[in-house]
């Protein structure tokens, strides 16, 4: 059993950055930017004059049970203690420019005690060993507190079966969680215009991972994302799987249109209102560069141009060398655009 002293970190601190002979311990600590201790057998922590130079002290891969006396650091930025037996998060009050903790692989089943870090922009909680059928927990103020700031959080394999409770997390960049029991894809999704700025999500290994178009409705919801379950996002994909949600979206207006004649006891086709609303739905895919399936058909047939209502409307938008046609049978487009046409090949 070793606990971390003054008198150790004066004998024992590695590296270049060691105590002159002539040096007394509380000058020594006092200009000590780094104290790297990972890996002592270390399992608790003295009390130790201040440090105010501290930024850093790496403790990782010990045996400490107990979050205690780090207030000697008040100037500390970034803490590691994963891989220790710790319990709870606690004692952290005086580390207020905190802005980086690593606590993965522990024993904490709450995250909680971080109000007073105001600056904490990252947090790495991953695998902790919880008792069988136990999950993480986090406590309501924290993630309050924590809204307007923290960017990156690890939570894998934490045994999770939600998320919404991050939902508040607004400045989120990169989310990690990966082997826990998120099932809710449509949880996920709603989540997902939540956190306007997120750029890297893993969500990989949870059973949603399984449902149908889980990657493809991901990447259509969110237009901030570039990386998704470690694979990048490319734009050509993004533009393709918004097509076709737009081509989706088109479909769904014509059969609810058909759908709606029907049960009033029209036909469809001979009705001016339906036709007009495909032809809107069809016009409107076009103007912003996302073509459904039926107008790329259609494209390749071109017919004389019939100077009724449609092709008055058509005059009075400009569509920029797009030629639309319009008969009482169908909808037929033409494209004289260079670019266009080399689309549709």
């Amino acid at each position: 059993m070793v606990k971390l002293t003054s008198d150790l970190i004066a004998k024992q601190t590695p590296g270049h950055n060691k105590r002159r002979a002539d040096e007394t311990v509380e000058h020594y600590l006092s200009r000590l930017t780094h104290l790297p201790f990972q890996n002592r057998g270390i399992d608790s922590i003295d009390v130790i004059p201040p440090c105010r130079l501290l930024t850093v002290i790496y403790l990782y891969d010990n045996i400490i049970n107990k979050i205690e006396n780090i207030n000697f650091a008040e100037n500390l930025t970034h803490l590691y203690l994963q891989n220790n037996r710790i319990q709870k998060l606690e004692n952290l009050d005086y580390c207020s420019k905190l802005q980086k903790l690593y606590i993965g692989g522990n024993q904490i089943q709450v995250l909680e005690g971080l109000d007073k870090c105001i600056y904490l922009t990252e947090i790495y909680a991953e695998n902790q060993h919880l008792p069988e059928g136990e999950k993480l927990v986090f406590e309501p103020r924290t993630l309050q507190c924590l809204s307007n700031v923290l960017e990156i959080l690890n939570v894998s394999g934490n045994n999770l079966d939600s998320l919404v409770e991050l939902g508040c997390l607004e400045k989120l960049q990169e989310l990690t969680a990966n082997n826990n029991n998120l099932e809710n894809l449509r949880e996920l999704v709603q989540l997902l215009s939540m956190w306007p700025h997120l750029k890297r999500l893993d969500t990989s290994r949870n059973p949603m991972c399984s449902k149908s178009r889980y990657r493809e409705r991901l990447i259509v919801v969110s237009t901030t994302l570039e990386m998704l379950d470690g694979k990048q996002i490319t734009d050509n994909s993004r533009q393709f799987l918004m097509s076709w949600k737009a081509s989706r979206e088109a479909q769904q207006i014509r059969e609810k249109s058909k759908s709606d004649l029907r049960n009033n006891g029209s036909d469809p086709l001979s009705n001016g209102d339906y036709r007009r609303n495909v032809f809107k739905a069809d016009v409107g895919l076009i103007r912003k560069s996302q073509y459904p399936i039926e107008v790329v058909d259609n494209a390749q047939r071109t017919t004389a141009v019939r100077k009724d209502k449609h092709s008055g409307f058509l005059t009075s938008n400009n569509f920029n060398s797009t030629e639309i046609t319009n008969s009482n049978h169908n909808h037929t487009i033409s494209f004289h655009d260079p670019t266009q046409q080399a689309f549709f090949k």
